[in-house]
């Protein structure tokens, strides 16, 4: 069956069985044994499992042949669980509380007696899991109230991990993606289980805080359930009950309550400037409660939250309604004036802000159904820029975009049939519709300059995408769990419709490059276009939870599948119905439509991929020592790369064409007008011949994937994921965890593979030549310079400019062997009075080994070693020591990671983060002129190039400084009646000023080693909650 029917057919029969995603995965338990007086297993006891947190009030269970008895499903919050049988007391144990994803062990003893006596005993919830392999970080809403977490978003778990790298913005600036934990990156989010993330895979939708009642953090031993390949971000969403809850919450921060951390230190190596906050604000309210008590519920949230900041070097032009053009010029080009004294607003850099109006609906529509839907309608903005290397107007192409509007859509349905057979079923809709920002000042005549003199650009951008630019991913999922007392059987489907529409134009379809005012070249385009990608994600499942004694053993088999396709497209396509809402005059200028490209088509592509994988994810907890307080875990699973629409884009017909192509432009005249006629591609007037004769045609130089890495069993890129673990309660209340995790990860999505490799099919290594150059003499250097770099390469002058790049398998040059070795200790404590400390330590080693030649043997093209372009090679060395294996070491990775809470006297309470990590690599790329190369190589460099990058530092050798953060809070909590309470916040974060460096400059020069970026100044804020 075709692979898209094959999709249809799953779709409906998801959709027959009320399809969305439940968040099975994330549900939590509770399991143990049932014994009599003397020591004996008891069957057949009743155990129920009640709680406020069930809106059916209680689940039963029966314990088995062995006394076992094991109740899944279970939402977070704290329960009671009775044991009854006939000739015995009833047993009772109250507050053990539950959060996400934990399965509480809890035992009973019970005695002869009769029904109506009970035996009630309390304590503190168990801090160990006994049964679940997986590792994660549970933050609660408690917790996120208690710690200083500013705007509250999915990426505060990062602040909360040790072993994720990063430092997250305390505004809740939009993240593409966390860092890395472990190596791992591909981080995926959900809430309720669902993916949020768009058909590119980031997420455009932003969780709205006063829905959230936990956020979880899987980071290994992820069940098969889960088609995840680094961490797994899931948000517990809140829900009515039958009593009213009204939540009321705000912060506010502003320019003037924030410090300045520029040194004299950062200055003197070159930090004149430094990014500045504006604002940052948060307002939301809630309210949840029963439409009809123990039937139907509701619950809803409204939230407006953002931040401003001014970025370092970011400006407005102040002459934007100005023209160096005559009147009637096709294109008008503004004059650059950077605005150094626009009066500081919201609006004077980066501003970005959302408002978010979600609302869920509970209906118990019987006592075994129970059905879900929830919506968030989203607004958003991400407007400004936040690189200097634009002006505000021209960065709207680049990363500024309106949300208009994101929407996300869930139904789900859950019915335990029995106390043994569970079934869930779910839709849900992530849609997102995001088009890049027109700037005001921008207009359609408005000329894109980008001047490379003045390292800039200015006037527009020089290409736009939207409406539409729908990035949309549908998810359906089933399953069905069947529960004994040693058994929990789980077997479902997954299937995702990834769906990308952008609409790309240009203004006037070119843009025009200067040198310091001077017109040089000019480049045409092929815009505007509609390009539409397409993917199907599937995964079959089926595992099993099984308990031998101590031991609870995890079995699942997962099989994964993923097709991209490009469908048909007729060209230029048209925009939607609502273009002119974003770009106003846009599609009636008179150079909208292209003058130089006709309609054309493309038919369907099949197979970009065509990927199919068996992931096997196996599990052990032994109980040591039999009393639920030491577990020792053990997990090993296979795991496929996120992927997306990326690979159909790339090889979508309409990107694998070419679509600009650059002239040269002399203006003779001096009116910023290149006077010639565009539409005669040879040389003409001011205009030099275009550079690519196939401008507007499919490029037959076009990068091309072959078959072996386009489909195929075991293709994707894969990761095994070995994790040993053990969790010790010393005492209630008290926890410690070690554990060691290797993997064999270190890619990225399909832009930085391990399977693959890209090869120019019409050269060999023996193309290429190699030299030698010495390193300048800086004292900045190791040992002050002078020494050799060896084993670059140059290609010979006869094949120069002959490119025709393959994607191949690495296997067929050799082998890229990758893997992370991670030590971590952690703590969690709850102690008495209700002080809390959690956080731990964590270090690790990562290798990355490429020593194998695909063309050239050494560093040919190398730009640095962060941008991930040096490749694969053999030969390269600096001052001696070969580079082709790199060796990430401990120093380069350890962190320490800790938060806690303090209550004090009369209501108030003292808490605090910190974080302490590794500071950046130190990187040098040298501009190495021809004249100190050509005695090595024998010659000048192939195509009269003056000068080759060469690294003068062995990569993950030298560190910047380590980056230390504490925040800080004080609260006063004011209990107003039972059921009224006020908590009033003051926040300070970076509250030691810290100006730790996080990105430096990595080109070697008098510039070399200047920081780009530090920590923002300490900041304080107020915010309160009121509940009721």
């Amino acid at each position: 069956m075709p692979i898209h029917r094959f999709g249809v057919v799953v779709v409906f029969l998801s959709g027959v069985l009320w399809a969305a995603a439940a968040s099975a995965q994330q549900t939590s338990g509770i399991a143990g044994v049932v014994k009599d007086s003397s020591g004996g297993v008891l069957p057949g006891v009743t155990v129920e499992a009640a709680s406020p947190a069930l809106i059916e009030k209680v689940r039963t269970a029966t314990s088995d042949g062995e006394g076992r008895y094991n109740i899944v499903d279970l939402q977070p919050g704290t329960y009671t669980i009775a044991f009854t049988l006939t000739g015995f007391s009833t047993f009772k144990r109250d507050g053990v509380t539950l959060t996400s994803g934990f399965t509480a062990t809890v035992d009973a003893q019970m005695s002869v007696g009769a029904l109506e006596e009970s035996v009630t005993v309390s304590g503190a919830s168990p801090l160990v899991d006994t049964q679940n392999v997986r590792k994660q970080l549970v933050a609660t809403s408690d917790l996120l109230s208690a710690l200083p977490t500013s705007s509250k978003q999915i990426y505060t778990l990062v602040t909360l991990t040790p072993g994720y790298t990063g430092v997250t913005d305390v505004g809740g600036q939009y993240l593409f993606e966390a860092g890395a934990y472990h190596g791992k990156r591909g981080t995926k989010v959900s809430f309720n289980g669902m993916g949020v993330e768009n058909s590119s895979g980031n997420s455009s939708y932003q969780i709205n805080a006063a829905t959230v009642d936990e956020m979880v953090l899987q980071t290994s031993g992820i069940s098969a359930e889960v088609n995840a390949d680094g961490p797994v971000m899931n948000v517990v969403p809140k829900q009515g009950g039958n009593t009213f809850q009204t939540i009321l919450s705000g912060l506010y921060s502003n320019h003037s309550m924030e410090s300045d951390n520029l040194t004299g230190d950062l200055r003197a190596r070159g930090l004149n400037a430094a990014n500045k906050r504006v604002k940052i604000f948060d307002e939301a309210a809630s309210l949840g409660g029963p439409i009809k008590k123990d039937k139907l519920w509701f619950f809803g949230a409204y939230r407006t939250w953002g931040m401003a900041k001014q970025y370092a070097g970011v400006f407005w032009n102040q002459t934007q309604d100005q023209a160096l053009t005559p009147p009637g010029a096709t294109l008008r080009v503004v004059p650059w004036t950077p605005w150094v004294d626009r009066p500081t607003d919201v609006y004077s850099g980066r501003w970005e802000s959302y408002d978010s109006q979600s609302g869920r609906l509970t209906w118990q529509a019987a006592a075994k159904h129970k059905i879900d839907f929830f919506i968030d309608h989203q607004i958003g903005c991400n407007c400004g820029s936040t690189s200097a290397v634009g002006s505000q107007e021209a960065g709207g192409g680049t990363g500024q975009y309106k949300f208009e509007p994101n929407r996300f859509v869930q139904l789900t349905y859950n019915s335990p049939l029995t106390s043994r057979l569970l079934l869930e079923a779910a839709y849900g809709a992530s849609i997102s519709q995001w088009n890049q920002l027109w700037q005001p000042g921008v207009q359609p005549n408005v000329a894109s300059v980008t001047d490379v003199g003045l390292g800039i650009t200015y006037g527009a951008s020089a290409a736009y995408r939207g409406r539409p630019d729908f990035t949309n991913r549908q998810t359906q999922r089933f399953s069905a769990t069947y529960v004994t007392g040693a058994h929990t059987f789980k077997t479902g489907i997954q299937t995702e419709q990834l769906a990308t529409d952008q609409f790309i134009f240009a203004n006037a379809n070119m843009s025009y490059t200067f040198r310091g005012g001077v017109p040089i070249s000019l480049t045409q385009r092929t815009t505007p276009y509609l390009e539409l990608d397409r993917g199907h994600d599937l995964g079959i499942y089926a595992q099993d939870q099984w308990k031998l004694k101590r031991l609870t053993l995890t079995l699942g088999l997962r099989f994964d599948r993923f097709v991209g396709f490009d469908p048909a497209q007729n060209l230029p396509g048209s925009p939607d119905s609502n273009f002119d809402r974003s770009y106003a005059g846009v599609q009636t200028a008179p150079t909208f439509a292209n003058q130089w490209i006709g309609p054309h088509s493309f038919g369907q592509v099949d197979d970009i991929p065509n990927w199919k994988d068996l992931n096997p994810r196996l599990g052990g907890s032994y109980d040591l020592f039999g009393d639920g307080r030491t577990a020792l875990k053990v997990s090993l699973g296979r795991y496929v790369a996120k992927t997306n629409v990326d690979v159909s884009q790339l090889l979508n017909p309409i990107n694998t064409s070419v679509n600009a192509a650059a002239r040269a432009w002399t203006d003779l005249n001096g009116n910023f007008v290149p006077d010639c006629d565009l539409g005669n591609f040879a040389q003409n007037g001011e205009c030099g011949a275009l550079n690519n004769q196939f401008f507007g045609k499919t490029n037959p130089n076009a990068i091309s994937w072959a078959d072996a890495v386009r489909r195929g069993w075991g293709v994707r890129d894969s990761n095994w994921d070995f994790s040993t673990e053990i969790q010790h309660e010393l005492r209630r209340g008290l926890s410690l965890s070690g554990g060691w995790d290797h993997n064999t990860a270190g890619y990225f999505r399909n832009t930085d593979s391990k399977n693959r490799v890209t090869d120019n099919v019409l050269v060999t290594s023996a193309d290429f030549d190699p030299y030698c150059v010495t390193a300048p003499s800086d004292p900045r250097l190791p040992g002050s310079g002078g020494y050799q770099l060896c084993g670059m390469s140059d290609v010979k002058p006869a094949k120069f400019g002959q490119v025709q790049q393959v994607v191949q398998p690495t296997s067929t040059f050799g082998k890229n062997t990758r893997y992370n070795d991670f030590i971590t200790l952690g703590l969690d404590a709850r102690l008495g009075h209700g002080t809390r400390l959690g956080g731990g330590f964590d270090t690790g080693r990562s290798v990355n080994d490429t020593c194998f030649a695909v063309d050239a043997p050494g560093y040919y093209g190398f730009t640095t070693f962060g941008a991930l372009t040096f490749g694969p090679q053999t030969s390269t060395t600096i001052n001696g020591k070969s580079v082709c294996r790199i060796v990430t070491p401990f120093k380069g990775q350890t962190q320490v990671k800790l938060n806690g809470s303090l209550p004090l006297l009369a209501g108030f309470v003292v808490s605090g983060v910190y974080q302490d990590i590794s500071g950046p690599p130190i990187e040098a790329t040298w501009a190495a002129l021809n004249s100190a190369i050509a005695p090595s190589l024998g010659r000048n460099l192939a195509g009269n190039a003056t000068f080759a990058n060469v690294p003068l530092i062995a990569p993950q050798t030298l560190f910047e400084g380590r980056i230390r953060r504490l925040d800080m809070r004080v609260t006063k909590i004011f209990q107003v009646t039972k059921r009224v309470k006020f908590q009033a916040n003051l926040d300070a974060y970076n509250t030691l000023n810290s100006s730790a460096v996080q990105t430096i400059q990595t080109t070697f020069g008098p510039n070399w080693l200047s920081p780009t970026t530090i920590l923002d100044p300490r900041i304080l804020q107020l915010s309160g909650q009121l509940s009721f």
